[in-house]
């Protein structure tokens, strides 16, 4: 099984490396200067005594305990002539031999000579130690520089708690985070990021909700497309199969050719629709700041157009519609009043059960009422939905004038295609 890679098992890792590292290389440190401050010690004891002690007569060596200091080579222990040779001292420099490392136990023995040398005089000191592993043990003592390896143990021990302590510290708001981005809904993305202790996670935690509400929104512009597009397309679609299916029927019964054309330009056009349709809610679905190209155009003419591609939702229904119109023509962009006048018309063919229709047409200015006889007639039912939320945004796009009336029997809207 592969072992995926942790940024805290790394972190801890890393650090408990660089810590015992460095606390052993300064425990080591420590060790080596106790060991250069004994000799140095050492070095200025024998000097002092070998100075201040008077040799026997004829300068016969004088003997202290473990201690000889000699003005001949000859004169010093045995022991020291030959673990030595006096050719190789250095004046006034310890030299010495010890058998082992002194940290677990003493040593069986220890030979210390040094040659001192103050103007012509030259003095031999040397000390032999013998003897000294008694037992495998300190004699129920701890030697000095076993509290500095003790020490450094305690360090590392230390540092490795305190590391724990500070990961633990920041792992808690980071999983905090991990949490968080992974609960984030779409209620959760409005609402304010919350606190994670540090700065970098907090401007973590912000990117990761402005990237997520950035896609969110992108995800609500394709619904709200989709939800447009199949809405607004049924129409024209509904346009091209029925007359593709009465184009067949006309071509079967030889009907005159003129017919069949018309047929076949209504076709047409309602392609054409599906194409500006389709143009214009990605258009709006985009947020693109361009304005969508306009063209002179005949709102009268259009209203007619719209009218009779939607007469087929009242089909069935006992309801009169009375449409009214000029040649008033306006510069506005065709595909948008399309959507909007096809919108509110399709509303009130869809609500209205029973009654009549009027459909008024004055220069920019159309007003739709729908009169539901014996229904009674109100806001919850009158279709606010994906038709009428698109015509909304797009008269509030344009700032065009937008106004509805509502009653127990009746609905009016109104709409004025501003300059």
């Amino acid at each position: 099984m592969k072992i995926r890679p942790s940024i805290r098992i790394y972190f801890l890792v890393a650090m408990l490396f660089t810590g015992t590292l460095t606390i052993g290389v300064l425990t080591a440190t420590a060790v080596n200067y106790f060991f250069s401050g004994m000799d140095m010690a050492m070095s200025g004891m024998l000097r002092s005594q070998a100075m201040a002690l008077a040799l026997g007569d004829n300068d016969s060596p004088l003997q202290a305990d473990d201690l000889t200091i000699a003005a001949t080579w000859q004169d010093l222990p045995l022991p020291i002539q030959y673990n030595f040779v006096e050719a190789e001292l250095t004046p006034n420099k310890l030299v010495k031999v010890i058998d082992g490392i002194p940290i677990i136990s003493p040593p069986k023995f220890g030979y210390f000579v040094m040659k001192i040398v103050e103007g012509d005089k030259v003095r031999y000191a040397a000390l032999v130690l013998e003897h000294l592993r008694k037992d495998e043990k300190f004699n129920g003592q701890l030697p000095p520089f076993f509290y500095i390896i003790l020490t450094g143990l305690v360090a590392i021990l230390f540092f490795s708690l305190v590391l724990i302590v500070v990961q633990r510290k920041i792992a808690s708001p980071v999983e905090r985070l991990r949490n968080w981005a992974k609960g984030l809904d779409k209620e959760q993305l409005t609402q304010p990021v919350p606190n994670f202790h540090y700065s970098e996670l907090n401007s973590l935690a912000e990117l990761i909700r402005s990237s997520l509400s950035s896609v969110q929104k992108s995800l609500e512009r394709e619904q709200r497309f989709l939800g447009y597009a199949s809405h607004e397309l049924r129409t024209p679609i509904a346009v091209t199969r029925t007359n593709a299916e009465l184009l067949r029927k006309m071509i079967n019964k030889q009907i005159p050719t003129q017919k069949q054309l018309a047929v076949l330009d209504r076709i047409e056009r309602a392609g054409y629709t599906m194409t500006d349709l389709t143009e214009t809610l990605l258009w709006l679905n985009r947020q693109e700041g361009k304005s969508l190209p306009s063209q002179v155009l005949q709102i009268g003419e259009l209203t007619k157009q719209i009218e009779s591609e939607l007469h087929y939702l009242l089909q069935g229904k006992p309801v009169d519609v009375n449409l009214s119109v000029d040649n008033a023509e306006a510069e506005l962009p065709e595909s948008l009043c399309r959507i909007v006048i096809a919108n509110l018309i399709r509303n009130a063919f869809q609500h209205t059960q029973k009654g009549k229709v009027d459909i008024i047409q004055t220069d920019r200015k159309i007003s739709i009422v729908n009169h539901n006889h014996g229904t009674e007639t109100s806001e919850d039912n009158l279709g606010f939905g994906l038709g009428l939320e698109l015509t909304q945004r797009l008269i509030a796009h344009h700032g065009w004038h937008y106004k509805t009336i509502h009653d127990e029997q009746a609905w009016k809207v109104e709409v004025i295609f501003n300059r």
